[in-house]
């Protein structure tokens, strides 16, 4: 589930960023002050057709099938633009690359080790880890900006 932080960024016509549609993307980039070119459109079109984390490279695979010849450098600098306009934000993944995700999405994920299988780490156990945490050291996380790195249940089971 994503959390909404950033009522600028996340909101379109009354909508919040867990809402927003594929179809939405020209007037996302354009409610931020973004020129809406076929490159940008195709990029964030494959992201909320996505709906998730996703790596610059595998992105580029989507937005390549959302509008042909789109090179990789493309997607890229464009992913650097959304970013500066709050449209995405990036999250740091164990030793592999960031993840790209709606700057809307700030909650906290686990990246397996072994298979790169993403999984989104349920709200409640997170603020649960962030309470109990500053109980204990009196520090307050903010997580969702860096991965937990583990090993998934399908891979311990196949290690067994």
């Amino acid at each position: 589930m994503m959390r909404v932080n950033d009522d600028s960024v996340t909101h379109l016509d009354g909508r919040t960023v867990e809402a927003w549609t594929v179809d939405d993307a020209e007037a996302i980039l354009r409610t931020r002050g973004c020129r809406a070119t076929r490159p940008r459109v195709a990029v964030l079109r494959a992201l909320l057709r996505h709906g998730g984390p996703i790596d610059a490279a595998a992105l580029t695979a989507l937005a390549q099938a959302e509008a042909a010849g789109i090179h990789e450098a493309t997607v890229y600098r464009t992913i650097g633009v959304l970013s500066d306009q709050g449209i995405v934000t990036h999250v740091h993944a164990g030793h592999g690359p960031s993840l790209v995700r709606l700057g809307g999405d700030h909650g906290l994920i686990a990246v397996c080790r072994d298979c790169g299988g993403i999984t989104a780490v349920p709200t409640v156990a997170v603020d649960r880890f962030v309470a109990e945490a500053h109980d204990a050291i009196g520090f307050t996380l903010e997580p969702g900006h860096f991965a937990l790195e583990g090993v998934c249940g399908d891979c311990s089971e196949r290690g067994r």
